[in-house]
């Protein structure tokens, strides 16, 4: 057997990987003459199992592919239907050339009735080629979905897997904010006193001074004028937010420095949290290391290949009260 014919064979047996069936349904699809061939090869597999002329081990291969879908089992049933009827004409034909003698109008008539016989026979082994035609059809159609639901499956996972990171990353981002908190707590002292209510007139200093920025996702600086940060006296933290319209990286890394000064935060390997407008990252840092002036918050990419992109660079003004 050509190896094209095996190749198509253990196709049909379901013998073959994915990749393989792959590019054979890729080339049925947009070559007649090799879809034809598949169909042809189908055929004599059926006809070959309704007729027992199989060998074992062909036969195993073939009743492990087919007898396990039931339009196929219904398929065999038909092309044992039909061997059968083919047999039977071509005994009964058999039988009339054993007895040819002259004519008579006897021999006449079952003549015509064999020749019935014969269209009748020629008839359903073309509506066998069509049901063979129909069955790989079908086979093949049912592969590809099954294909698409499995790619659906493993995006659904892979979404619920990043749901799961951003979910672990947020609570380590509460925790770590904690554990500044405590730290700014022991550095200012003993454990906080406590405090006298607050009179009607008089609002107690935050502790916490915060702002929100928001990047395009475009590699550049931020245009426009810049965000203002007002630090009060009596904060003792300063949390930035950087909101992203786009999530296009694993990971990222992040940058705070004064324009034209030094390094205030550095960050590399962050993972943004993802929101339903897109991604945030958040910063929590002492007030003591931000002081008035111009800073810029540098956000960057890590590429498939491990090198960084700019993703966004947002300006800001910081002034302390």
């Amino acid at each position: 057997m050509p190896e094209t014919d095996e190749t198509m064979t253990r196709y049909l047996l379901g013998e073959l990987s994915e990749a393989e069936q792959s590019r054979l349904e890729e080339r049925y699809f947009t070559d007649a003459q090799a879809f034809n061939q598949l169909v042809q090869l189908e055929t004599e597999l059926v006809d070959g199992y309704a007729r027992d002329r199989l060998t074992p081990r062909m036969r195993a291969r073939f009743e492990r592919a087919y007898l396990v879908n039931p339009n196929r089992r219904a398929r065999l049933r038909f092309g044992a239907a039909l061997a059968a009827k083919l047999d039977e004409a071509a005994a009964s034909r058999a039988v009339g050339q054993t007895n040819l003698r002259a004519p008579s109008w006897r021999q006449r008539f079952f003549s015509s009735i064999t020749g019935g016989r014969r269209a009748l026979a020629v008839s359903m082994a073309l509506a066998l080629l069509l049901l063979s035609t129909v069955s790989v059809w079908l086979f093949i159609q049912s592969r590809r979905l099954r294909q698409d639901l499995a790619r659906t499956r493993d995006a659904q996972a892979a979404q619920q897997q990043r749901e799961r990171e951003a979910q672990q990353q947020l609570a380590d981002e509460q925790k770590r904010n904690q554990e500044l908190t405590a730290e700014l707590g022991e550095r200012a002292g003993t454990a906080p006193q406590p405090q006298p209510p607050p009179s009607p007139t008089a609002q107690p200093a935050p502790v916490v001074a915060s702002l929100v920025l928001t990047a395009s996702g475009i590699r550049g600086v931020d245009t426009g004028a810049p965000a203002r940060l007002v630090i009060p006296q009596g904060a003792r933290q300063v949390r930035l937010q950087l909101n992203l319209s786009g999530n296009d990286y694993q990971s990222y890394q992040l940058v705070l420095q004064a324009v034209g000064g030094r390094e205030v935060f550095n960050r590399p390997r962050v993972k943004p949290i993802n929101t339903r407008t897109g991604a945030s990252f958040v910063v929590a840092l002492p007030a003591s290391k931000v002081s008035a002036g111009d800073y810029i918050l540098t956000l960057k990419g890590f590429t498939a290949g491990g090198e960084l992109e700019d993703v966004s660079q947002s300006i800001f003004h910081v002034e302390k009260k």
